[in-house]
């Protein structure tokens, strides 16, 4: 546990320059002894063209291009490369503070039943300049905290908001997510498969926040959560029912709140209808 492996893990897709960028700031962690896993998920040569010079000049760089388009399953693929005992995906379009696998790894090595480690994340825009917080990105805390699991979950899933971070933002232990990232309650999520994750960690231990910001959310037109905004947020309605179903959201109140979340995150949009509906009955039931 001094000096572990961590499995940097980087789903590739089309974006050569800020991947140098992301890259870079992988290979620059002060926590040297780590791998950086690429699966090249892209529909040109881009990254491919692009990863020569580091795979001649950092034998910790290992590339994979895939012969057709996985989707969720490059999550998959790199997860099962991944030789490290730790892993911390990092987005192709994000970027790691030098000392964050470093700083989290501590908690690791300190404290006993840490299901996962994150921070506050910075967010930037596409030419990487800061931008002020998104709800879901504001800082939670002024200092550092060691919380129960299942209190970072409820407070996520009863606001509707991914406050406990992006894949980028989160060092977990590899032996602790027993299913394919992204599954949870039986279910592959595409979209939030990032939240269903978390929730999988924590409901096997404790989880901590850092105030500090390790690492740096892009924000830009072309990322699935703006392209895919619709899909991506019906899929919160299910991962709540799967929250409950599964020992969060324990508490009648805060199972509503999820649900009451949800509904005023969706109010006025034909396209949520059926949701709504659904939202609706679970609610009624709760009565």
């Amino acid at each position: 546990m001094e000096n572990p492996l961590v499995s940097v893990v980087i789903p590739a897709y089309n974006r050569p320059h800020t991947l140098r960028i992301a890259l870079d700031s992988a290979l620059g962690q002060t926590h040297a002894n780590l791998e950086v896993v690429i699966c090249d998920d892209s529909s040109n040569d881009g990254v491919q063209e692009m990863i020569g010079d580091y795979l001649r000049a950092d034998s910790r760089v290992r590339y994979y291009r895939n012969e057709r388009n996985l989707f969720v399953g490059n999550w998959h693929k790199g997860f099962d490369l991944a030789k490290g005992d730790y892993i911390n995906y990092l987005m192709d379009d994000d970027v790691f503070h030098p000392e964050k696998l470093e700083r989290m790894l501590r908690f690791y090595r300190d404290f006993g039943d840490i299901a996962l480690v994150t921070s506050y994340r910075q967010t930037i825009n596409a030419a990487g300049q800061a931008l002020p917080p998104l709800q879901a990105t504001a800082r939670l805390y002024g200092e550092s905290r060691i919380m129960a699991g299942q209190a970072l979950a409820d407070y996520a899933m009863s606001r509707c908001l991914n406050v406990i971070g992006e894949p980028t933002t989160v060092l977990f232990r590899k032996a602790d997510l027993a299913d394919k990232f992204g599954v949870f309650g039986g279910k592959q999520y595409t979209l939030l498969n990032d939240m269903a994750a978390w929730l999988h960690l924590l409901g096997k231990g404790r989880a901590v926040y850092m105030p500090e910001a390790l690492s740096y959310f892009r924000l830009h037109p072309n990322q699935n959560n703006q392209t895919l905004g619709r899909t991506a947020f019906a899929e919160w309605l299910d991962l709540a029912v799967a929250a409950r179903a599964n020992g969060f959201l324990r508490d009648d109140a805060a199972y509503r709140s999820a649900l009451e979340a949800f509904l005023g995150r969706i109010r006025g949009s034909a396209a949520f209808g059926e949701d709504a509906a659904r939202a609706g009955e679970i609610l009624r039931e709760l009565d």
